[in-house]
């Protein structure tokens, strides 16, 4: 699975292979629709016959999933882009949208579950309104610290407006990185793609970012980040290729406060060992990562021993305690949303106040799980 999803595409095909266990391996950890482009463009897959047709079938329909996904993301930004011009508003698109935008993700490769944009803090509230009055729906996603509940357009997906970027920091200051940071610092370029006004990180901001979402943010969360796409991407960046150590040697002192440089290394060495075929040294620092992450998604019990790492390292600016406050409000106060969605809809409003009320000893119990997880495993 990993040499389908990241090796070079003139490599033979293990012998022994059981194809439709590996699809569902892929499945689980999100590499299906990587594969499937992939396995286009290497004919002598399918001309020698080692995948069935239904195995086949299944790759190139995660496939145009993927590659619709992408088109109505790349709509929805425009959408996005066209609503903040007319407002008057700057702003800069993150993650997958921006990737897309710039060429870097091959056409059906990867699903865009929805549209990051960063924009000035002062103007967010502002940029909200005007597309709700575009008519996005509001209320789509509690709102957090580092962004703002999300909108929902009604045929294209959901957008999530950003205040800053956590884990990233401008070198020197304190506080989170914001719009007008990385625009001061020549960070962001602007993409013809989206629309006049529309920009993008430049490839070491993306990479900066994409360190800190999936190592900082989500290193210790795998079932909130499909942890692969932290290698696929580093990949589509330039990570691994030639250039790769000049886009780090930009992008580490961004995140130096969030993400230990021996990390950030692993997923540099990693993305470069993939890429060329092999696996990591069982015992390295690249080969352990590879471990955490693939264990993340595929054991539980795994899973369940990493929820107090979590809680033990928030993810929060240097002497920030309004930060510290809003992490632990966060965990204690649900609102109807989040009730829904850890416990179900209750039956009535008395409900909400009863989970809410439960909700301090639910966590006490979570945790003395996790706890024993973590002795355990």
């Amino acid at each position: 699975m990993l040499l389908r999803a990241f090796g070079p595409h003139t490599s033979a095909a293990p012998t022994g292979v059981d194809f439709t266990a590996a699809l569902a391996l892929a499945e689980r950890l999100g590499l299906t629709a990587r594969i499937g482009v992939r396995a286009r463009q290497a004919l002598e897959i399918q001309a020698a016959r080692l995948v069935t047709q239904q195995v086949v079938a299944a790759l190139a329909r995660a496939s145009q999933v993927a590659a619709v996904s992408q088109l109505q993301a790349r709509e929805l930004a425009i959408e996005i882009a066209t609503t903040a011009r007319a407002s008057g508003i700057p702003c800069c698109f993150l993650k997958g949208a921006a990737l897309d935008a710039m060429g870097v993700l091959a056409s059906g490769s990867r699903i865009l579950g929805d549209v990051d944009v960063l924009v000035p803090e002062r103007f967010a509230p502002a940029l909200a309104t005007a597309l709700e009055a575009r008519g996005f729906r509001a209320g789509a996603t509690d709102e957090y610290p580092h962004q703002l509940p999300g909108l929902v357009h009604p045929l294209l997906g959901m957008v999530e407006l950003h205040r800053h970027l956590p884990g990233m920091a401008k070198p020197g200051a304190r506080g989170f990185a914001t719009f007008d940071e990385l625009a001061a610092s020549g960070m962001l370029v602007p993409c013809d793609e989206l629309g006049e006004g529309a920009a993008v990180p430049v490839r070491a901001a993306l990479l900066a970012h994409l360190l800190a979402h999936g190592l900082a943010q989500h290193g210790f969360q795998p079932m909130a980040y499909p942890a692969m796409r932290l290698v696929g991407d580093g990949i589509d960046l330039g990570l691994a290729g030639e250039g790769g150590d000049e886009l780090l040697d930009v992008a580490l002192p961004w995140i130096e406060g969030s993400v230990p440089i021996e990390e950030a290394l692993a997923v540099a060495t990693l993305c470069r060992q993939l890429a060329a075929g092999d696996v990591p040294d069982h015992e390295g620092h690249a080969g352990l990562l590879l471990r955490h992450l693939l264990a993340g998604r595929l054991d539980a019990r795994y899973a369940e021993a990493l929820k107090l790492i979590q809680l033990a390292h928030p993810l929060t600016p240097a002497s920030s305690l309004a930060s510290h406050w809003a992490t632990l409000k966060e965990l204690l106060v649900l609102s109807r949303a989040q009730v829904d969605l850890i416990y179900g809809k209750p039956r009535s409003a008395w409900g909400y106040l009863g989970w809410r009320l439960l909700r301090p000893f639910d966590l006490l119990r979570r945790g003395a799980r996790a706890l024993y997880a973590a002795a355990r495993h």
